[in-house]
């Protein structure tokens, strides 16, 4: 194998020692146990979204919106432990045995301070009574899985993941019809649209997050968002414990994983956290397509299957943090420094014929960053939070072979360099980011928010290969995006049944860049010009319990997206920017009835039902060079978007079933083009946009399988696509992205309470051709093994 580092060689020893060591106990043929109940204040009132967990196991889980919990765990002796936000922590001794009921009473503690609360925004404290149309999921259950950030956002209704290959493929989030940057990613509060290629959803760890916080459409201030589509917030570890996790995984086309994570809190406060990942693949994986004949520059009429050959990816990355808890004058002061680099390979452009044998990027950034929150700053009830991170980022495109390639690996010689445009340009992009935001609480049911993000891009491209042919004056021009979003928010929450908030936020962006004013096609003129844009937006939203088990809620929403660096600037590969974008801009509605009931003591159904309208102008969109496979981007006049997701889940005592399906019909309602001629795609669903898609899973868990504290659970999923066109359908658009269904199988193996973990997944498991994006193709069938080792101590 090409790639085999000694830091895995030894991480897959170490774990297999531990693990054989591990199955020493004999077999036992314990039941399985389950522990319920309810989480209450003193007054008899639910306590929110407790955290309920056992003591120095990964078992744990969150009560509902009205203090109910469920716990399944093998039978045995525990210590309980309970928290919530305000709270007392409880701890009392535990001997499980069958099904339980057991009603826990915390007490008030205005000084406690609840470490899972989202860092760099005001915490969510009930999904199901937010007036936004939230979803959390709990992240902890898929640590034993290889999947990263983009595949477990798969999973999640209205979520759709666009990926244009294997590991390290550049990946777009759609979420309800919006996609790309339309929707706005967070970690911990921060937005991630600086961070560089190397620290992404497609190449972070699922590991790395404690829970992702899905917010469709209207998105509240304390995000500082200018999104259309919703946003994305990835919750990291904020265990107050010490705790070690450590896996590896190897699988098909010589992949290669693994993560290493180590945090500490002492009683003084001092808090310490490592994580530390890699992960390489060779991606060679069969697609079938066109072939080249390299003599006649002519391409065959069949497809024919061939293997990638030009296409490993290798990424790792660092995330340190220090800092300190529960002092006097912080509740929260936390120091980090993330550095990450990757290389990547490129082995086609956005069309899958044109393929190339020399190509590669190449990234790295460091980003140190702060975090400081204080609760009942000077007043009770007023909390204040800051965030500042600082990204440095260096992208390489490297372009030199003077070479046209095929499918086959044959090449002819050709009388330029560069395979696609000559280069070996290097990018230096810098990006400040800082968020304030206060909060206040008055009058037991009144609160107040103030919230400003204020973010600074800048990019500098040198290239030390450029020549008269390939570069142009705007090449070394300044390339700068400035923008501010502030918001101001009221809620009023009179009683948990029903509340109501509205908010307003204000958008103010300066941009400099090259602007082509020649007049004719055949000739470029750039000058570097600045241009701004400030306007407002607001919203209002209300969310109402109407049965003990069914609630509504609602939300209204003008809003803006401002453009961000790569379709302002390109990405200096395969996507080219237009500085002269305007922003888009959209009315947008939500509607959501939730029904989350207990059926007897070991049923549970879960149905939720969500209907939005969105209204956009100006929309941006990212359309295709047919010739060499480039990407660039445009403003289209005006689309609607019309449609809903559902979801159903029902649990069975140690099983459970569920899926989720999407309806978005995203129609062009431009009816004139700018010389007034009428289009004839007037009303046409807007192409290359999947429109119809679910997910169906199923899980089963085996208490004791393998001795006393031993889990097994087999799990399956299906994910499906419907066909859509890539081309307006009324310009005899035929070319049409087929269906797509594929389906997994994953196994695995808990053994000692949750200590170490073996397990093995099959992707793909029909081998099903799979597309995202028009001729590009994912893996086929894969397979992988996955070993890992957790240690919790409170």
């Amino acid at each position: 194998m090409k790639v085999f580092r000694s830091h895995t060689v030894f991480c897959f020893l170490l774990l297999l020692f531990l693990l054989l060591r591990s199955a020493a106990p004999v077999f036992s043929q314990e039941r399985a146990a389950r522990l319920w109940g309810r989480v209450v204040a003193a007054d008899g009132s639910p306590v929110e979204h407790a955290s309920v967990a056992l003591k120095n196991t990964p078992i744990g889980t969150a009560a509902d919106g009205k203090g109910r919990y469920s716990l399944p765990a093998p039978a045995g002796e525990y210590t309980l432990v309970v928290s919530a936000l305000g709270y007392k922590t409880v701890e009392r001794p535990l001997s499980l045995r069958k099904r339980q009921l057991l009603v826990v009473e915390l007490e008030p503690d205005e000084k406690e301070i609840a470490e899972v609360t989202v860092v760099g925004k005001s915490p969510v404290r009930q999904v199901n009574e937010s007036v936004f149309n939230v979803v959390a999921i709990d992240a902890k259950p898929l640590h034993n899985t290889s999947m990263n950030l983009t595949h477990a956002l798969d999973r999640i209704s209205g979520v759709k993941i666009r990926e244009t290959g294997g590991v390290g493929s550049r990946a777009q989030v759609a979420l309800n019809g919006f996609s790309g940057r339309h929707v706005k990613v967070f970690m911990d509060g921060m937005p991630m649209e600086g961070f560089g290629s190397a620290f992404q959803l497609n190449n972070i760890p699922v590991n790395i997050a404690e829970r992702i916080e899905v917010y469709k459409g209207v998105v509240p201030i304390e995000l500082g968002a200018d999104a259309l589509g919703g946003a994305i917030n990835i919750v990291t570890r904020q265990l107050r414990s010490t705790y070690a996790d450590a896996s590896y995984s190897y699988g098909s086309f010589n992949t290669h994983r693994s993560n290493l994570s180590v945090g500490h809190t002492a009683k003084n406060g001092l808090s310490l956290q490592l994580n530390a990942y890699q992960s390489y693949s060779d991606n060679s994986y069969r697609v079938k397509t066109k072939l080249l004949d390299v003599n006649t520059g002519v391409y065959s009429r069949e497809e024919y299957w061939f293997r990638r050959f030009h296409d490993s990816y290798h990424n790792e990355a660092v995330v340190a943090k220090v800092g300190v808890v529960r002092k006097p004058w912080a509740d929260r002061l936390m120091l980090s420094v993330t550095l990450s680099r990757e290389k990547a390979d490129i082995q086609n452009a956005n069309l899958m014929k044109k393929v190339y044998g020399g190509r590669e990027r190449r990234a790295r950034s460091a980003i140190p960053s702060i975090h400081y929150e204080k609760r009942n700053l000077m007043l009770p009830n007023l909390n204040l939070s800051l965030t500042a991170s600082y990204s440095i980022s260096r992208n390489s495109n490297i372009d030199t072979m003077a070479r046209e390639y095929s499918w086959s690996g044959e090449y002819r010689q050709t009388k330029t360099k560069g395979e696609m445009q000559y280069s070996m340009s290097e990018t230096d992009n810098a990006n400040l980011s800082a968020t304030a935001n206060l909060r206040y609480r008055f009058g037991g049911m009144h609160y107040v928010a103030l919230n400003n993000l204020f973010s600074d891009f800048s990019r500098k491209a040198t290239d030390a290969f450029a020549s008269s042919e390939t570069s142009t004056a705007a090449t070394f021009m300044r390339r700068t995006n400035a923008k501010n979003v502030a918001g101001i928010s009221y809620k009023l929450q009179p009683s948990d049944r029903w509340s109501a908030s509205a908010f307003a936020k204000r958008y103010d962006v300066r941009v400099r860049g090259p602007v082509n004013v020649s007049t004719l096609s055949s000739s470029a003129v750039y000058e570097e010009q600045e241009r701004s844009f400030s306007t407002e937006g607001y919203g209002l939203g209300a969310t109402y319990r109407l049965l003990p088990a069914l609630h509504l809620k609602t939300s209204f929403e003008k809003s803006y997206r401002l453009p961000s660096e790569n379709e302002l600037f390109g990405d200096e590969s395969l996507e080219t920017g237009d500085v002269g974008l305007k922003p888009e801009n959209s009315q947008n509605i939500n509607f959501n009835i939730c029904y989350d009931k207990p059926l007897g003591k070991a049923h549970s159904l879960y149905l939720d039902l969500g209907l939005i309208y969105r209204d956009t102008k100006d929309y941006i969109r990212r359309q295709i060079e047919q010739r060499y496979g480039g990407a660039y981007f445009t403003n289209h006049g005006r689309v609607q978007n019309l449609g809903f997701d559902a979801e159903a889940r029902y649990f069975y005592r140690r099983a459970s079933v569920g899926g989720n399906f999407t309806f978005q019909d995203i129609r062009n309602m431009e009816q004139y083009a700018v010389g007034g001629q009428k289009l004839i795609y007037y009303k046409d669903r807007m192409p290359n946009v999947p429109y119809l898609f679910g997910n169906v899973d199923a899980t089963c868990n085996f208490y004791n399988p393998a001795g006393r504290g031993s889990v097994l659970s087999a799990t399956y999923n299906m994910r499906y696509i419907h066909s859509f066109f890539l081309a307006w359908e009324s310009e005899g658009g035929d070319i049409v992205i087929p269906k797509q269904l594929s389906h997994d199988l994953s196994l695995t193996l808990s053994l000692r309470n949750g200590r170490y973990h073996v397990a093995a997944e099959a992707k793909n498991i029909a081998d099903e051709i799979l597309y995202d994006n028009y001729s590009l193709q994912k893996p086929g069938r894969s397979f992988m093994l996955k070993l890992r080792y957790f240690f919790f101590k409170q």
